[in-house]
């Protein structure tokens, strides 16, 4: 079934097997036919009137036609009265098209409104946006303008109101109630879904009447009287909703065989125990965000949902007279507590945040100040008593059930229970904030930094709460999931203001270092004139708190978590250890958060031990004296991570060697350069082995036969902390003494296991010491080899580079083993931002000559050398860079020796024609750069 459209819904009934009924696919013909020739406004009323009735009835008798009042939720299909199978298709086809059909009724009655229904889960909602709060006086102009608006939406271009009470819709909005409470349980999860939708819908347009009541009273008292009656079925409808909603939050475990069910409507995953009560939540959420109106000239709510059903959120009040259980509403703040802390299923989790934020929603709308200032700050007002006696230990407050949920959705193991408490975190301090804004601007101090204490207005709107919600807002900008990631980044520019002058990045910082702090959409960021000093204020007057969150992350089961926190801690020591006020308040953490990324080098997964390099090399450069105790631990950390079997580990393992240099001077160099003179002749030793043998052992099958199977989709393995984790070491033949290329890098127990199995992980070859060298000697000559640039750090000479290069060129030229195409490729791909750091004629008078022979060779790949496509490609834009660096001429000039001039000129042929083809792709809308190495990047043209 497809539920995306109206039609597709409506065409998806012809082709379900087996074939629905005649009478069923008769009413999907006519239906159809009646969408595509509906009468637009300007005809007549009573034609559009005889359409809508036809439409109405219609969907009705789909409805019906997929009801039963025997409906088990231990059957796939049930009977009706003469027998014949009752299929749950038609009734949610004919769901679908009353939420359709009373869409595009409200938008006549609100023509200038986005109109939706927030029914998604844990996604971005999109709901019709906020109302401003009802102010308790208005003035009698603005009174009669709205009365003259109201009345003119409501005339048609032929003069006809353009609803009476005959009109079809109404015979809906009536029909509603009853098949709500039929099917606010159904056993199928997908009519569950959109009888949430329904509800919403109908709660939406009932409370859009009520912004015409007043006025069409004096009209046409039959309308009025219509207008009442919906609005008590409204009522009915959310009485019925609260009574499955209190069964089920009863309901702790999933019970008998209810997940046995070989049928669709029994198969469901761990919702199968509580039946319907996510989708009861989602109903709720619907029916809170429809609540959009005004008030009833009765004197009943609509507006706001808060400030019609108050009760729900008072520890002893009662229920509406047409609820029929125990009047004691205490258990639905509990309940709801419940299902988004600690219930076992993420979707009810999910579900319980969502409901939370459209009861936010729902408070900024109340033209009640009282209920809204109450349930958003946890106050109290002498004229109501929203807090039972002190002795009562279960009393909770509408504030303190959002700090709960916030506190576990923002950290909880499920993205999308993270993306829920994401928007919900977002709309509740907006909420706040603004709150906060009305009421300094109310009194007239303007609301400065002087009122604020030098604390931005998320700290004085939040309050209390921003020592937990900090934390967790500064990690989910680093969250794996992107969703949850940009959502939160978005919503820290909205809370702290957008950055007018972010803090620099340490200049020795490479540029070829893939820290995630160093994007500017992940920094904090201070404006010189923003209140409290921004975002990057708030994080040093809350560093308590947010370094030991990252410190208790840094050990999360969770490996995207652990990733998450290295991020973080790094971009701490990047932006508040380098300012020159806000330096000393991270001071006293240092320690603690050095000791949490010393525990992740030794993660099983190879992004958290990345992540954890690159953090502590940024942490030498803010604080080395505090680092200074743990150096030979890292510098031992580091070097290991130099020949990790993973190439971005080692790149960055090079970077934080190039950090720890800047920090500590010449003694660090000349460790560094020790490591190097030792690793860079490694891949001499890789054990000789052809193409044809390596493909074979990559592709035996008896390998790959019989072992554990890991999704990535799958927590199961990735949230076991390393008990007994076999190494490398523990299986890799015996290595040569003091080769530390191929020595473990992680200890017994000492890890936890990533997204797949890592009990057992490949050793280390030795060729992968050599591919480290190679960035590390990138990482020394873009840092430190520019004569130019006087240092009182360390300089990098010729008489210490040139044997280096020297060596290493005659280590490339290898090619005994299989692995020797991707340590060229390595060198391909750093050659050029070597050259452009030694400069033009440096390069081109010492060094170019070490390698061209070699590049040459690797230009060809026609030539039988069996190269890979990667090397021919990395060798191809190698020439072309240096070639542009040095001049095309003397470069190929270079090349007459080893008779690759031929080569060149092909090579430089294809790539003038890729770069042609990309500026004509640009002419019809933007050119793509495209690499192997990496996603296409946009080019301006």
């Amino acid at each position: 079934m497809d539920f995306s459209t109206v039609d597709l819904a409506l065409s998806s009934l012809t082709r379900r097997h087996p074939p629905l009924s005649t009478e069923v696919l008769n009413l999907s013909s006519r239906l159809t036919s009646l969408l595509h020739s509906s009468l637009p406004s300007p005809f007549p009323k009573s034609e559009r009137d005889d359409d809508d009735g036809e439409y109405v009835r219609g969907a009705l008798r789909l409805i019906e036609l997929g009801s039963s009042s025997s409906l088990s939720s231990n059957k796939a299909m049930t009977t009706n009265d003469g027998g014949v199978p009752v299929r749950w298709e038609s009734l949610a086809v004919g769901l679908l098209l009353v939420v359709d059909y009373l869409a595009k009724r409200t938008n006549e009655l609100r023509p200038h409104r986005v109109i939706g229904v927030y029914a998604d889960g844990p996604r971005i909602p999109e709901i019709s946006p906020p109302f401003p709060p009802a102010e308790e006086e208005e003035e009698e102009d603005e009174e009669k303008m709205k009365t003259k608006t109201t009345t003119k939406t409501m005339i048609g271009h032929d003069g006809a109101p353009i609803i009476d009470a005959k009109s079809p819709v109404f015979v809906l909005m009536m029909s509603l109630p009853s098949i709500v409470d039929a099917n606010v349980e159904h056993p199928e999860p997908r009519v569950r879904s959109l009888v949430a939708r329904t509800v919403g819908a109908h709660a939406l347009y009932a409370t859009s009447l009520l912004d015409v009541v007043d006025d069409v009273g004096r009209r046409s008292s039959s309308l009025a009287s219509a207008i009442r009656d919906v609005q008590d079925g409204r009522r009915r409808i959310h009485s019925a909703i609260l009574r499955s909603l209190k069964r089920h939050m009863r309901m702790k475990a999933p019970i008998g065989d209810d997940n046995a069910s070989k049928a669709s409507d029994g198969a469901l995953d761990d919702t199968t125990g509580w039946r319907a009560l996510e989708t009861n939540l989602n109903a709720l959420a619907s029916y809170v965000d429809g609540c959009v109106g005004g008030k009833s000239p009765d004197g009943a709510g609509g507006g706001s949902y808060v400030a019609e059903e108050g009760s729900l959120f008072l520890l002893g009040g009662t229920f509406a007279p047409d609820y029929d259980e125990d009047d004691d509403r205490a258990w639905f703040l509990h309940g709801l507590r419940d299902c988004c802390v600690s219930h076992v299923n993420r979707h009810v989790r999910a579900a319980g945040a969502a409901l939370l934020g459209a009861i936010v929603e729902s408070c900024v709308r109340s033209p009640d100040a009282v209920i809204r200032d109450t349930l958003l700050l946890g106050g109290c007002d002498g004229r109501v008593v929203w807090n039972v006696c002190a002795s009562n230990v279960d009393a909770i407050t509408f504030r303190s059930v959002i700090g709960d949920a916030l506190r576990a959705n923002l950290a909880d193991n499920w993205s999308q229970v993270r993306m829920a408490g994401s928007v919900l975190c977002r709309g509740y301090a907006m909420a706040l904030m603004e709150m906060a804004k009305k009421e300094d601007d109310g009194g007239g101090d303007g609301g400065g930094e002087e009122d604020g204490g030098g604390i931005t207005a998320f700290e004085d709107a939040l309050g209390d709460l921003v020592p937990m919600l900090l934390p967790r807002m500064c990690l989910n900008r680093f969250y794996l999931a992107q969703g949850v990631k940009l959502y939160s980044q978005e919503t820290w520019r909205l809370v702290f203001g957008p950055p007018t002058s972010s803090l620099s990045s340490s200049s020795s910082s490479s540029s070829s270092s893939s820290s995630s702090s160093s994007h500017p959409e992940h920094e904090l960021h201070s404006s010189e004139g923003s209140r409290g000093g921004g975002g990057l204020g708030a994080v040093s007057r809350n560093a308590a708190p947010i370094c030991r969150y990252y410190s208790k992350m840094c050990d999360a089961d969770n490996h995207a978590v652990r990733e998450a926190a290295c991020q973080g801690v790094a971009e701490l020591a990047q932006k508040v250890g380098t300012h020159p006020i806000y330096a000393e308040c991270l001071s006293p953490y240092v320690t603690m958060l050095l000791q949490a990324l010393l525990m992740c080098f030794h993660d099983e997964s190879w992004p958290v031990r990345d992540e954890a390099c690159l953090a502590c090399g940024t942490f030498c450069i803010a604080y080395p004296d505090e680092c200074r105790p743990e150096l030979p631990i890292l510098f031992e950390r580091w070097t290991e991570q130099l020949t990790d079997q993973i190439w971005s580990v080692r790149e960055d393992a090079a970077v934080a060697l190039g950090d720890a240099i800047v920090a500590y001077g010449p003694d660090m160099l000349e460790k560094v350069l020790t490591v190097i003179r030792r690793s860079i002749p490694s891949a001499k030793n890789q054990p000789a082995m052809s193409r044809e043998e390596y493909k074979r052992l990559q592709n035996d099958a008896a390998a790959h036969t019989g072992t554990q199977l890991y999704s990535c989709g799958s927590l199961a393995p990735k949230l076991k902390k390393g008990g007994a984790v076999v190494t490398a070491a523990a299986v890799a033949p015996p290595n040569p003494p003091g080769d530390a290329a191929t020595s473990s890098s992680r200890k017994s127990g000492a890890g936890r296991i990533g997204c797949m199995s890592c009990f057992i992980d490949r050793p280390r070859s030795p060729w992968e010491a050599t591919d480290g060298c190679v960035y590390l000697l990138r990482e020394l000559c873009v840092r430190f080899a520019n004569m130019d640039v006087l240092s009182d750090v360390v300089v990098l000479g010729d008489d210490v580079l040139l044997p280096l290069m020297t060596e290493l060129a005659d280590v490339c030229r290898l090619s005994h083993y299989p692995q020797s195409d991707d340590l060229r490729t390595t060198l391909w791909k750093q050659l050029p931002p070597i050259a452009e750091a030694l400069g033009k004629r440096r390069f081109k008078g010492l060094y170019l000559d070490l390698f061209v022979d070699l590049l040459a060779k690797n230009l060809d790949g026609s030539s039988g050398s069996g190269a890979s496509q990667l090397s021919i490609h990395a060798a191809g834009q190698c020439a072309e860079e240096l070639a542009t660096l040095i001049g095309i001429g003397v470069f190929r000039g270079r090349l007459v020796e080893t008779g690759g001039q031929g080569v060149f000129d092909r090579v430089m042929e294809e790539r003038k024609r890729l770069h042609q083809m990309e500026v004509a792709s640009g002419r019809c809308g933007g050119a793509m750069s495209f690499s192997p190495f990496g996603p296409p990047v946009s080019r301006p043209v």
